[in-house]
């Protein structure tokens, strides 16, 4: 049940808390508090997933504060979760080794995919069309996937069957129709293509906002790499840090800007305009195991490693939080990016941040088991005609993307 809002709101105030009130055995309500390992919203910001250390994934409306339903299936960590650009779907990655894909509607499960990963699924990120996703494993590999054409398909083996039963065991059209689905549905599952990207886990993955092509990964080894997503052939690798980088952003206004945080307590902003793919120092970057150590802007503060990065939806903000319970907010302009505002957000480490589409709130959640909603000071929130725009769900490029509610 969510905490009330308090009456006067100012700029990075707590607006309202997400807890999961419980009943045991004698009936007495209790709140049970489970470390939040990472959160994902709706872009429509009227749900809320956040995955837990019990292995679930539990559902929140954003309007009621209240908890929906648990989702049950993993049978281990989930270290991230994703809503498809049209909020039609919820895909979870695991140390399971398993990716799977929720029903945002129902909270019912759509699919799981084939274990292609050799451990750990540790990232993954939709195409800005929606029509694939990428993920990424401790086996250092990123796989591409089209899970359009394999949840159609697997809804068409479920509508054959429904039919194959309507029709009588003497009638075996239907059936081996369902049947000849299946053996489709089952290659549609595969990955589209598959590399090794790193010499260690890939522990985040972001694709340019505008562009389906352009995919960002970061991995423990200390290197950020930039791919063509369609052939998996390397754009540029870049390093910096000292040590694992754990999170990257690709800004939603400017594709060449990349925003990472790692392990050495710092955020680090990268212009790709440096690296353009036919320059020599894109084929220096891509010859060296290590990257090349391109200039950058290297922004300090942190006291911990730093968890995860988000630039918010019109690019003029970067938020950034870390184990040492911060949040930090920046201003990402790449002539002189500069701290704007810091706060305390929880009693442990801040595992995981999210802005909601309108700009007005940014949500946290943390290993203390908390998710709070912070508010944004007013002169960033977006106006109607702007918020509009950002409301529309985008056109797949295969044609099937829509608003849900046209469905």
């Amino acid at each position: 049940m969510g905490g009330g809002a308090s009456t006067k709101k100012k700029a990075w105030d707590r607006v309202f808390h997400l807890t999961s009130n419980v009943e045991d055995d004698i009936g007495e309500k209790y709140v049970q508090v489970f470390p939040v390992w990472t959160i994902a919203i709706t872009r429509n910001q009227r749900q809320l997933a956040a995955a837990t250390s019990d292995n679930r994934i539990n559902l929140w409306c954003m309007v009621t504060q209240n908890l929906l339903i648990p989702l049950v299936g993993h049978a281990d960590t989930i270290w991230k979760l994703a809503y498809s650009p049209d909020d039609l779907l919820l895909a979870s990655a695991s140390s399971d080794g398993t990716v799977r894909l929720w029903d945002v509607a129902t909270g019912m499960p759509t699919m799981i995919l084939p274990r292609n990963h050799a451990n750990w699924v540790v990232s993954m990120a939709w195409s800005p069309d929606g029509s694939r996703f990428a993920t990424g494993g401790s086996d250092a590999r990123i796989l591409i996937w089209d899970c359009g054409e394999a949840v159609a398909s697997q809804n068409r083996v479920a509508e054959l069957a429904a039919d194959a039963q309507e029709a009588g065991e003497y009638d075996t059209y239907y059936s081996e129709l369902a049947q000849e689905e299946s053996v489709r549905a089952e290659h549609a599952k595969q990955p589209l293509v598959f590399w090794q990207a790193h010499e260690k886990s890939i522990n985040c993955l972001d694709f340019a906002p505008t562009e389906s092509k352009m995919l960002v990964s970061v991995g423990s080894e200390g290197t950020l790499a930039v791919w063509d997503a369609d052939s998996g052939v390397l754009d540029a690798r870049l390093m910096g840090h000292i040590g694992s980088i754990t999170c990257c952003a690709v800004s939603p206004t400017n594709e060449e800007l990349i925003a990472t945080g790692g392990e050495d307590h710092t955020v680090r902003l990268w212009d790709l305009g440096d690296v353009d793919p036919g320059s020599t120092a894109a084929k220096t970057s891509r010859e060296k195991a290590i990257g090349l150590n391109l200039a950058h802007f290297s922004l300090k503060g942190h006291e911990g490693g730093v968890t995860a990065v988000r630039f918010i939806g019109d690019g003029n903000l970067l938020a950034s939080c870390s184990k040492d319970c911060d949040v930090r907010i920046w201003l990402p302009h790449l002539q002189n990016p500069t701290l704007f505002a810091k706060f305390g957000a929880h009693e442990a480490w801040v595992q995981d941040l999210q802005w909601t589409t309108d700009q007005k709130m940014i949500v946290t959640a943390g290993s203390d088991g908390m998710i709070f909603v912070w508010d944004v000071p007013k002169k960033f929130h977006l106006g109607p005609l702007r918020l509009e725009q950002a409301l529309k769900y985008p056109e797949r490029q295969d044609g099937k993307g829509m608003n849900p509610a046209e469905q």
